[in-house]
């Protein structure tokens, strides 16, 4: 039967589900997340294979998240991706329209917009005096989400913030913190597919008492029903990447509430680097 994508998106359905889900199923779900594009194209053996999981796990994934089996989840996924190109049995023009660049500033605008609509102020104006308060920040993410972290540590320095972020690279991020307080602040940024390690980093810091935010794609992920504060940032993309406009601007949102309300801290830290900039001879000769 096929599904209606105005009601039922199969991603959505994954992301519903997937914190309940048993580990072996969370595997597929994890899987399916990171490869939406290809895994209609492939049989349920195949599958099986890829996630190393048995094909009656598969099919038991497929019923757990409300389809059939795995029939139906891959006719929902098929739809899926014809929905986001732009195509159907009677149509194969671009969806995207004859200006890409165009339409994706447009969808990004959306992101914005429906972010910006949503947030609770109370919530953002609670995190950015946590932000404020902490002896220190640590920023993490996996992913995209990594690139995004590292941003929101660069721009709350830019305003006078102590923060860094942690690393995936050469020891675990749970190794990082294990000199954390409980006056520091862990912020983690998780959008699909979400990572183990953010759960734990985030379980690890509540153990010690430190402060816990959470951005997320939406309030019933994973990471956000785990933190202490969460924001829901959209990031629905035209393709099955993650778009981060709107997590940029609620990161320099955050940021530009700490400087404002606490401008003497702000204005010492560009003033500070700005002496930096001003002495530093990598900067000088335009390196680094």
């Amino acid at each position: 039967m096929p599904i209606d994508r105005e009601t039922t998106d199969v991603r959505d359905r994954i992301l519903d589900h997937v914190d309940d889900l048993p580990p072996q199923q969370r595997t597929i779900a994890d899987y399916l997340l990171e490869h939406l594009d290809t895994v209609p194209f492939l049989s349920v053996p195949e599958l099986a294979k890829r996630c190393g999981v048995s094909e009656a796990t598969i099919v038991r994934f497929g019923q757990r998240i409300g389809f059939s089996g795995f029939a139906e989840l891959k006719v929902a996924l098929v739809e899926l991706l014809q929905s986001r190109l732009g195509v159907d049995d009677d149509r194969t023009d671009d969806a995207f329209g004859e200006d890409i660049l165009e339409s994706v500033a447009v969808h990004e605008g959306r992101n914005i917009r429906q972010t910006v609509e949503s947030i609770d102020r109370e919530v953002f104006a609670a995190i950015a005096e946590l932000i404020f308060s902490a002896d220190h920040v640590y920023t993490f993410g996996m992913g995209i989400s990594a690139y995004l972290a590292e941003l929101a540590a660069y721009t709350l320095v830019q305003v006078g913030v102590a923060a860094h972020p942690l690393s995936t690279g050469y020891s675990s991020p749970k190794e990082q913190i294990v000199a954390l307080k409980e006056s520091d602040l862990v912020l983690v940024i998780s959008l699909p597919p979400y990572s183990r390690q953010s759960l734990e980093l985030v379980e690890a810091a509540s153990d010690v008492g430190a402060a816990t935010v959470a951005l997320s794609d939406r309030l019933i992920a994973p990471l956000a029903r785990r933190a202490g504060l969460s924001l829901a940032v959209k990031s629905d993309n035209l393709t099955f990447t993650n778009a981060v406009a709107a997590m940029t601007v609620v990161i320099n949102g955050l940021a530009t509430a700490v400087a404002t309300r606490h401008p003497d801290v702000a204005i010492d830290a560009f003033a500070r680097i700005g002496r930096v900039h001003n002495t530093d001879p990598d900067v000088l000769s335009g390196e680094g």
